[in-house]
């Protein structure tokens, strides 16, 4: 997904434009503090930013993802004006800028690198050398490069959708997943408004884990218009307090009972 950040709505739309004739998923905004609010419930793979903004600079982009680590952050296209000096440009690349364009952008160019830096790179794609191959959701042990779950001797393959889902899921526990979030990584479009592909995948998800005879439903919330939570002690919790009040129940009666 790609993010732009420009000073004006004109110029954001005709960038956003440009993405959509190319079926690229892409979000805008023209400050810092809407940029701010929109990381939150995008996760961008490409920022396009202009090097001053009304609230602010490019900079303020690096500093927003200073403590997020280097393969989880976006790559980010800085476009400057015509007049800037070399000392301005070298300073973006150092604050972690992957490119600096400068007025006149020349839209060719700036769309070969969105081609490029949207895909995923080769440190997202593969997990770190020494790294652990899976990961655990609701009692079931998920292989992504296998495309297969496991519980005990019981083992069953899924779709490579199912496994984004699942990663997410994991990834962002007791956090809700919003369904521009959802859609973008996904399916690779913006959502409008329909939840029917998302609805239809989480019940795919649902059904893989019964073969494994694992009820994943009491563990994934669905938030009205919201997205999805994943909430790995909730049925712990229902399950405390069921015997709690039982261990209620119990204590009352034998208060009541005669001796």
């Amino acid at each position: 997904m790609i993010l732009f950040v420009c000073n004006s709505n004109r110029e954001a739309a005709a960038l956003t434009t440009i993405c959509d004739h190319r079926t690229w998923t892409a979000y805008s905004c023209t400050t810092i503090r809407e940029f701010k609010t929109l990381s939150e419930r995008v996760r961008p793979r490409v920022v396009v930013v202009r090097h001053r903004l009304i609230d602010g600079y490019s900079d303020d982009i690096f500093t927003i993802y200073r403590d997020t680590p280097s393969m989880l952050r976006p790559r980010t296209i800085v476009l400057m004006p015509a007049d800037r000096s070399a000392q301005s440009e070298a300073r973006q690349i150092a604050l972690g800028a992957d490119c600096a364009l400068h007025d006149p952008v020349r839209i060719e160019i700036l769309v070969e690198y969105l081609a490029k830096y949207r895909q995923p790179s080769e440190s997202i794609s593969k997990p770190p050398a020494g790294t652990k191959a899976s990961f655990p959701i609701a009692g079931v042990e998920v292989y992504p490069n296998e495309h297969r779950i496991v519980r005990g001797k019981l083992s069953q393959h899924i779709a490579p959708q199912e496994v984004a889902l699942l990663r997410m899921l994991w990834s962002s526990a007791e956090e809700v997943i919003s369904y521009p979030v959802l859609y973008a990584e996904l399916f690779g479009r913006r959502f409008d408004g329909d939840t029917s592909n998302c609805r239809v995948l989480l019940c795919k998800v649902l059904a893989s884990f019964k073969l494994l005879r694992v009820d994943l439903k009491p563990f994934i919330q669905v938030i009205p218009k919201s997205g999805y939570l994943y909430a790995p002690n909730l049925l712990c919790n229902r399950t405390e307090t069921v015997n709690s009040r039982t261990r209620t129940r119990t204590s009352r009666k034998r208060r009541r009972s005669p001796n």
